[in-house]
C-alpha cells in the first residue's frame, strides 16, 4: 500500500508542473508585435515636401521693388482692398504676353514692398529673365475677370531681372465696369481708357 501511495504522489507531483509550463507561449506572443513596429517611414514624406520647395532665389533672379500710391489716388484705396500684381513677359510684339507670375495680396500701408522671382511662377520652373512688364490693380470685388470702375490700377513697362528699389505705381483710375473674355462695353478702351501695349491683354491688370 505504500507503494500505491509512492505512486500516487509522484503522478500528483509529474502534473502539477506541467500546467505552470504554459505561461511561456502567451509571453512569446507579446513579443511578436515589437518588430512589427520597427520600420517607421516617418521621415521620407517630409524629406518628399523639402525637395518638392524651390531653393531661395538669387537676387539677381528677381525683381524687388515697392508699390506706391500717390497722393492723388489715397481716396480710391483702402487699406484691406483685395490687389493683384502680375508679371508678364515683356519685350515682345504687340498683343497679350504670356503671364509668368502672379501675387495676390491685401493693401496695407504704402510704399508696399514686394520681391517677384520664380517662385511665384504660375507653371513651376518657369525662368524669370530678360525683361519683364509688371501690373497691379486694386482689385475692389476681389475677381480676376472684372475690372470694376473705381479701380485703380499701374504698370510698368521693360523692367529687368535683377532690378531693385523698382517704384510701380497705382496711379490711374479705372472709368468703367469691364469683364474680361469679350464681356465688357462694347467699345471700351482696356485699362480703363488706356491703349494696351507691353503685351498686356484688354482690360487685364
Amino acid at each position: 500500500m505504500l507503494a500505491g501511495v509512492c505512486i500516487v504522489g509522484c503522478k500528483s507531483e509529474d502534473s502539477s508542473p506541467k500546467p505552470a509550463a504554459l505561461p511561456p507561449a502567451p509571453a512569446a506572443t507579446v513579443g511578436q508585435p515589437e518588430p512589427a513596429k520597427a520600420p517607421e517611414p516617418v521621415p521620407q514624406p517630409a524629406e518628399a515636401a523639402s525637395e518638392a520647395v524651390p531653393d531661395e532665389p538669387k537676387a539677381e533672379d528677381t525683381v524687388a521693388g515697392s508699390i506706391v500710391l500717390p497722393k492723388a489716388r489715397k481716396k480710391d484705396v483702402k487699406k484691406g482692398d483685395t490687389m493683384f500684381l502680375i508679371v508678364r513677359r515683356g519685350g515682345g510684339g504687340p498683343g497679350p504676353g504670356m503671364m509668368l507670375a502672379v501675387q495676390k495680396l491685401t493693401v496695407e500701408d504704402f510704399p508696399m514692398p514686394f520681391v517677384l522671382s520664380e517662385r511665384d511662377a504660375m507653371i513651376p520652373g518657369t525662368k524669370f529673365s530678360g525683361e519683364l512688364n509688371l501690373s497691379v490693380r486694386v482689385d475692389k470685388d476681389g475677381d480676376p475677370m472684372t475690372r470694376r470702375k473705381g479701380d485703380v490700377f499701374g504698370e510698368l513697362i521693360g523692367v529687368k531681372v535683377g532690378a531693385k528699389d523698382v517704384s510701380l505705381p497705382l496711379d490711374t483710375l479705372q472709368k468703367e465696369d469691364q469683364v474680361l473674355g469679350g464681356g465688357g462695353p462694347a467699345g471700351a478702351a482696356p485699362h480703363g481708357g488706356m491703349p494696351p501695349h507691353g503685351g498686356m491683354p484688354p482690360g487685364h491688370p
